[in-house]
């Protein structure tokens, strides 16, 4: 069970950068990343948001490692936080344009890491949906969690191919 925590830690991702004042919530940094405005009330990066499919998750695993790699060799951060009280994810203009430059959508895909980072932890203490969680980690589905459990092996192996992220 420690391994599958230690393969959530390094999904969710503890990464720095030592720039302050430049990471946004997710919903806030599309907002700007468009020229707009940030929403006077702020919404997540999991708000309006559909369940992960299948598909989507093994798409997000063969980006992961790269992900890491990147973050890692650029003292990057993306982590979980919370935003007015709600779960949301974390992350820096320049790991938005990375994750763009690979196709994906940055709200989308910090909302696939968040949310599958959720379900691993939802695993690891037994499948209880209903126990203790953190206060940043966001709700998931019955079907997100389904996919965490029927996905593990690959989740874990993914987690573990570049070294962990260190402070």
């Amino acid at each position: 069970m420690r391994t599958l925590l230690a393969g959530m830690a390094v999904l969710c991702l503890t990464l720095t950068s030592g720039l302050p004042g430049e990471f946004f919530s997710g919903q806030a940094l599309a907002a700007v990343s468009q020229g707009k405005k940030q929403p006077s009330k702020a919404s997540t990066v999991y708000e309006k948001q559909p369940p992960v499919t299948d598909k989507e998750l093994l798409s997000f695993l063969e980006v992961l490692p790269n992900f890491r790699a990147w973050a890692k060799a650029n003292n990057e951060e993306a982590h979980p936080t919370l935003t007015n009280g709600k779960p949301d994810f974390m992350y820096s203009p320049q790991a938005a344009a990375w994750v763009q430059q690979q196709g994906w959508d940055p709200v989308r895909f910090f909302c696939v890491m968040g949310r599958m980072a959720a379900a691993l932890a939802i695993v690891e203490e037994g499948n209880d949906m209903n126990g203790v969680r953190s206060k940043d980690m966001p709700e998931v589905t019955e079907g997100e969690l389904a996919l965490a459990r029927r996905h593990l092996g690959t989740m874990l192996k993914v987690s573990g191919d570049v070294p962990p992220i260190s402070r």
